[in-house]
């Protein structure tokens, strides 16, 4: 690999101007998907940064599900799904919806169990949060998370709230764009919201399954129509 490939970088939000760069040079087709980043001393040297510098860009880009870091074999771009010949913003683009794609897995895998969890043990109390938590009316990402974590919290299991806070900061920095497409959206996942609550409340685990597994297919397809 060229040593000249990479610049020095200003200091102000130094590891957000290491991210663009790397951006930049996928765009420039430098840095091919599947490509192997130089040795970490190495490539803080080259970008005039520090290795902590590095790491929070190297942290960034691996929420962003752009690198990815493997045990004894350093960190390189993630080549998924993707052609060489692929436009700059598609590569992008693309590298975000496969490690978004991978997130929404793992989540329908965590919380069709979290609802079932919720329906069988949440007390009178937790109910009442859950219900309370999708009364909101805007439907934005604030709500969204606030309902998913009183589902969570409805176990009494305080780790399996802490994989939802995991699992929806992932999601919002994957793809910090308009999570709602279109306004129609917004109301149809809040009355999904309802329908989770509702069985929950009633403990019903099979209809809050239902509902929940529902509610994520309806969010997949949201997704994918605001890559397109």
């Amino acid at each position: 690999m060229d040593a000249d490939l990479f610049d020095k970088v200003p200091s102000e939000r130094r590891y957000e101007s290491v991210v663009r760069q790397v951006l930049a040079l996928i765009a420039a087709g430098e840095l091919a998907p599947g490509a192997r980043l130089p040795a970490e001393r190495d490539l803080a040297e080259r970008l005039g940064v520090s290795r902590n510098v590095l790491r929070e860009a190297i942290r960034v880009l691996e929420m962003r599900g752009i690198v990815r870091s493997r045990a004894g074999g350093g960190r390189h771009l993630r080549a998924d799904n993707l052609a060489a010949a692929l436009p700059t913003e598609g590569v992008i683009l693309r590298l975000e919806e496969s490690v978004i794609a991978d997130i929404l897995e793992a989540r329908e895998l965590l919380e069709t169990q979290v609802v079932r969890l919720a329906a069988t043990r949440a007390g009178e109390q937790a109910r009442q949060a859950v219900l309370a938590a999708c009364a909101g009316s805007d439907g934005d990402w604030s709500e969204n998370v606030r309902f998913h974590l009183a589902v969570a919290a409805a176990t009494g299991n305080f780790m399996l709230e802490r994989m939802m806070r995991l699992q929806l900061d992932l999601l919002a920095g994957a793809r910090p764009r308009e999570h709602y497409p279109s306004p129609e959206t917004a109301p149809a996942l809040l009355a999904e919201h309802r329908a989770i609550a509702e069985a929950i409340a009633a403990g019903d685990p099979d209809a809050a399954e239902a509902a929940l597994r529902h509610h994520l297919a309806h969010t997949r397809a949201a997704t994918n129509t605001a890559a397109r």
